[in-house]
């Protein structure tokens, strides 16, 4: 049985402020292009990492340096590639879109 990799992977802290207003803020945020765009990098970064070091889960963000995070079991992980992929086609990055595909042919 080989033994699994460390990751090397500093897991980034997502830190996000509302100001209470509810449904508006987590509008806003979701529309936030900055935002949208460090959670599809880090969705590919958690997932990349989590298959070289053949873990069951692939951790995407810490939540404002707490002892939260944000994490995808193994069985979310095409799912969440497709929708990377589809964001890319989206903006016309088709070697990101490449590059992702061969990341799902490795999930096993």
């Amino acid at each position: 049985m080989a033994m699994a990799k460390k990751s090397n992977r500093r897991v980034p802290s997502m830190m996000v402020t509302v100001s209470g207003e509810g449904k508006a803020d987590i509008e806003a945020l979701v529309d936030n292009e900055t935002f949208i765009k460090a959670v599809f990098i880090e969705t590919v970064a958690g997932i990349q990492d989590a298959i070289r070091t053949n873990s069951k889960t692939a951790t995407l963000f810490q939540l404002a340096k707490s002892d939260y995070y944000l994490e995808l079991s193994k069985n979310q992980w095409k799912q969440a590639l497709q929708t990377c992929i589809d964001k890319h086609i989206e903006n016309e990055e088709y070697e990101e879109c490449s590059k992702i595909k061969g990341l799902m042919d490795k999930i096993k």
